[in-house]
């Protein structure tokens, strides 16, 4: 009997990309949300080297929260311009 499906390694950046994807949406959204996009790019990029290592869709999902987090903090903020400059 052999073993075919082998525990794979996930990259670590693509564990922290998500993870600080997430915490963009709980904690305060910018700094979390940046960080989520860079990991999550070090992770593609490491897993392009690596191709042993696993975590391809972690790091794709970091990497999108990432953005909608970056997102809604422009809107956000130009919401909050847009109240200042009416009043």
């Amino acid at each position: 009997m052999t073993v075919e499906n082998a525990a794979q390694r996930t990259s670590g950046y693509a564990i922290a990309s998500l993870i600080l994807g997430i915490a963009g949406f709980v904690v305060f959204p910018i700094v979390p949300s940046i960080l989520a996009v860079v990991f999550g790019q070090k992770a593609r990029e490491e897993l392009r080297r690596e191709p042993t290592l696993g975590g391809e869709g972690l790091a794709t999902a970091g990497i999108v929260l990432g953005w909608v987090g970056i997102a809604l903090v422009g809107i956000g903020l130009l919401f909050l311009l847009l109240l200042f400059a009416l009043a």
